[in-house]
């Protein structure tokens, strides 16, 4: 890949706020999108035209767009709505849909200044057959899913910010592969109107981005509240990343999978805690009870019901348009047992009672992130089982790039704040990553 580098968001903000001009700014950007895009593929759709105008909108008339992300051209998930691009849900079955109104994230972006580029990849309803999306360190492998194209994107320098979305594992997976900085916040912290949904229980909205301060600056433009998504909540959210006032206390959870590791994988982890003890962190080591074991298989349950129960239109009127993967995600809901849903729902606030526990002697959990490096091939995108439990507890979570492997593909590990504590554990990923103990690529 050509890579060309490109501001972060806050550099292109003060480049700007200091004189400078949009349109200068995005053409650094639709650049780098020439010089990459016929190879990552991270785009649905972008429209350029549009992005140049809206960029020369603003020079001329800044008092207009004066808002905290004008002109910076930012990545939507095309399972997200957008009034002027088409939302296509991963699926030739939507190809062309135009839903006519705008997601309240997109609402927010727009009302920021910032500009809508296009809409990235995303797998079939954001669940089933993969991308075409290659990952900008080597096109041979996957960029993660279901969030491909909005990592992917900014992994190449494309934009420097993108939406996705992440029901087990869709936004940290896809920033551990492609070597960048994913953060889902906590359940509720983001609105989701207008978002397809996968299972309204465990859907998440999140960012990507290549600085902490970037991830704070962007949630402190969607952190809203909604009325229109009941499990929304007001939260005012800084644009300045927060400052700790001591070295953090940090809990190292292996768990229960940590033998379906790549060796070079763990040793990462491993060494990042050591890094941490070295930096003046607290830092112990937890083991989660046996119980935690039966988690994938309760968030599964959740997934796959929620695809039936949401999609079920498109699956009985169309299956000869759906992937085998989709179908037998669709196949296991109908299999499952009758209460198989309510003993997920159990398990999780059993779940949640224990990790919400440990938050009274700690102030972040490390984990891990993938198994190892982005697999080989895009069709296999990784598996989600590091990522699922945060997800299904709804604690707000962050991979960070910890290295490279042996193949020269990004390491990541994952960093695991307390719910509703969203802007304490940017400001323990910033520590981090400002005292070089595992930096940001």
């Amino acid at each position: 890949m050509i890579f060309i580098p490109t501001p972060t968001a806050t550099q292109a903000l003060h480049d700007i706020q200091q004189g400078g001009s949009v349109q200068t700014l995005l053409n650094q950007y639709l650049t780098q999108v020439t010089a990459c895009e016929a190879k990552v593929k991270a785009w649905q759709c972008i429209d350029t035209d549009t992005a140049l105008k809206q960029a020369k909108s603003q020079d001329c008339d800044g008092s207009e767009h004066s808002g905290a992300l004008r002109g910076i051209p930012v990545g939507i998930k095309d399972i997200i709505a957008t009034s002027d691009f088409p939302t296509e849900w991963g699926t030739p079955l939507h190809q062309g849909q135009q839903l006519g109104y705008d997601a309240t994230v997109v609402e927010q972006l727009r009302r920021a200044g910032a500009i809508i580029l296009g809409k990235t990849t995303t797998t079939e309803y954001a669940s089933g057959r993969a991308t075409h999306t290659t990952n900008p360190h080597n096109s041979k492998h996957t960029p993660g899913a279901s969030s491909s194209g909005s990592a992917a994107a900014v992994a190449a320098g494309m934009v420097p910010l993108a939406v996705g979305t992440q029901t087990m594992g869709s936004i940290l997976r896809p920033a551990a592969y492609c070597g960048i900085l994913g953060f889902k916040p906590s359940f509720g912290a983001i609105s989701r109107f207008g978002i397809m949904p996968v299972n309204w229980d465990l859907d998440h909205v999140g960012c990507f981005a290549r600085s902490v301060e970037d991830l704070a600056l962007l949630c402190s433009v969607l952190m809203v509240a909604d009325r229109r998504d009941p499990d929304c909540w007001a939260q005012s959210f800084s644009p300045k990343v927060k400052t700790l006032s001591r070295p953090p206390s940090i809990g190292v959870i292996r768990g229960p999978f940590w033998q379906q590791m790549e060796p070079q994988a763990q040793s990462a982890l491993l060494a990042q805690a050591k890094g941490l003890i070295t930096a003046g962190a607290e830092v112990r080591e937890i083991e989660l009870p046996s119980e935690f074991t039966a988690y994938p298989s309760h968030i599964e349950a959740l997934v796959a019901s929620g695809l039936a129960v949401h999609h079920r239109q498109d699956l009985l009127a169309h299956p000869e348009q759906m992937s085998p993967q989709l179908k037998a995600i669709v196949e296991k809901a109908r299999s499952l047992h009758p209460l198989a849903y309510a003993e997920a729902r159990r398990a999780t606030l059993s779940y949640d009672r224990y990790l919400n526990s440990l938050f009274s002697h700690i102030d972040a959990i490390l984990t891990p992130v993938t198994a190892g490096p982005a697999p080989l091939g895009l069709e296999n995108t990784g598996s989600p089982i590091f990522c699922a439990l945060w997800t299904l507890c709804g604690f707000p979570a962050i991979s960070i790039p910890a290295g490279t492997a042996s193949n020269g593909l990004p390491l990541a590990v994952q960093l695991v704040g307390q719910a509703k504590n969203d802007a304490h554990l940017l400001g323990i990923a910033d520590w981090i990553i400002q005292g070089a103990i595992f930096p940001a690529n």
